[in-house]
Order: structure tokens, then sequence, then C-alpha cells
């Protein structure tokens, strides 16, 4: 199991690197500065899109990669939820500003595989947390065999 953490620690760095950091810190920055230079000029007009795609990344995906490493996997997992409501809320907006646009919705291939990373980290987090897990299900377990209290009396006597 050690080396199935370690793989998906690699495979889930990875897919930060590119589609965090990459496409969702500098593709927002880059059009937020250039507008309607490089991209069309609705799309450099939704400053409130790129905004809420920079936090996003890095709040949803950059931070939880970094308390990966550092074995806050809880944290991580919540904090990467957090970035898939915030894939759904872009790839929201992006379809409403394509509405009208026959064969286009946007720049789904740039965030949408971010929710890789969310499922990724919620592996992350079962594997590692296994042990805690098997304990919870045995309380229960007990929880759930125990003798119920009867209401006729006590049975002690």
């Amino acid at each position: 199991m050690k080396v199935l953490s370690v793989i998906m620690k690699i495979i889930e760095t990875g897919i930060v690197c590119v589609w965090g950091v990459a496409v969702g810190i500098f593709f927002p920055i880059c059009i937020m500065v250039s507008g309607p230079e490089i991209v069309p000029a609705d799309i450099a007009a939704r400053t409130d899109i790129m905004v809420i795609w920079l936090i996003t990344a890095i709040v949803g995906y950059i931070l939880p990669a970094a308390l990966i490493f550092g074995k806050h996997y809880r944290i991580a997992a919540c904090l990467s939820v957090l970035g898939l409501v915030g894939v759904l809320v872009v790839n929201g907006m992006f379809d409403d500003l394509y509405r009208y646009t026959e064969g286009s919705s946007g720049p789904d291939g740039l965030y949408l595989p971010l929710i890789f990373a969310t499922l990724l980290v919620i592996f992350i987090l079962a594997v590692e947390e296994r042990a805690n897990i098997a304990k919870l299900f045995e309380t229960k377990k007990a929880e759930k065999e125990e003798k119920a209290p009867s209401i006729l009396g006590d049975d002690s006597e």
C-alpha cells in the first residue's frame, strides 16, 4: 500500500503541476492582463470567471497538493472537494457565457481535468487513513451488536 500511495502522490503532483499551476494560474492571469488581444472580447470582459478560476486553482488544488506532502490528508481532501465545487462553478459560468455560441462551451479542457485531482486526493486519503477507517467500522459494528436495554426491567436479578 505504501507503493500505491507514493504512485498516487506522484500522479497528483503531475496533475497539479500541469492543470493546477500552468493552466489554473497562468492562463487566467494572462487572460486578465492581455485581455482582448489574445482571447475573444466576451471572455476578456468577464474577469469574475478568471478570478474564480484562479482562486479555485490555488485553494482547491495547489494547497491540497502541498498539504498531502505535509501528511494533512483530511484537510487536503476537504480543500480539494471545495476545488471541485469551484471547477463546477467555473464550468457553469462558461456555459452561461457560451450559451448562444454553437459548438463551443469555453475552455473546458483547461480546468475540468482537475476533477481527477479531486478523486485522486480522496483515494490518497482512503489509502493513508485505512487503519482509522477500519477502526471506525469496527466501532460501529460493536455498537450495533451491543445488548439492547430491556424495557421490562433489570435482567441482573
